[in-house]
């Protein structure tokens, strides 16, 4: 009779309540990890978001074939070819890759996007047509009254293309579009 009235007794039921809220927010903790370790979205969404407030003004395009020993570097301001790639990139969807993996050709690409706000640039590496390497380099600001603080952001991930393939005749045809 003692332990049935006991169990009943608001006590014993805090005890419960404690151990449930502590795993639901390990759950939910284990989920954020998880959701942020294995991001998934478009390129406009993992990559161009950082630049919301800068228009890209220049892009540079390195072609390395052999090993990086022929490389072919050229560099553009023309409105249409940055649209062009930036176009070409937004199709594809993403998701974040932490493995390695290997290339298959004997050349790989660099795509380097320039902002018109100093030191803010996107390198794309493409080494293999299912996977890209991306490294962001933006700084924001944040304004607190008169004082102004920066926070340089340089980040550097690896995705793999879930709905295609990089096309390198596209790639091959930008590069030749462009004059020295």
């Amino acid at each position: 009779m003692y332990l049935v009235i006991s169990s009943k007794h608001p006590e014993f039921r805090k005890p419960k309540i404690r151990y449930a809220v502590t795993l639901f927010l390990c759950m939910l903790l284990a989920i954020h990890f998880y959701l942020d370790y294995f991001r998934i979205g478009s390129f406009n969404s993992l990559v161009l978001n950082n630049f919301n407030n800068s228009k890209i003004v220049s892009v540079m395009l390195v072609k390395n074939t052999n090993n990086t020993k022929d490389s072919t570097i050229r560099s553009s301001n023309d409105p249409k070819t940055i649209k062009d790639l930036i176009t070409y990139l937004k199709q594809f969807r993403l998701v974040q890759y932490n493995g390695k993996y290997t290339s298959a050709n004997n050349y790989s690409y660099d795509i380097v996007f320039y902002t018109n706000k100093k030191d803010e640039r996107i390198g794309i590496s493409v080494t293999n047509e299912n996977y890209i390497d991306v490294a962001v380099e933006t700084t924001k600001t944040y304004h607190l009254f008169f004082f102004n603080w920066y926070n340089n952001i340089n980040n550097y991930k690896s995705y793999k293309i879930v709905n295609g393939k990089i096309n390198y005749n596209f790639l091959d045809s930008i590069l030749n579009s462009i004059q020295d």
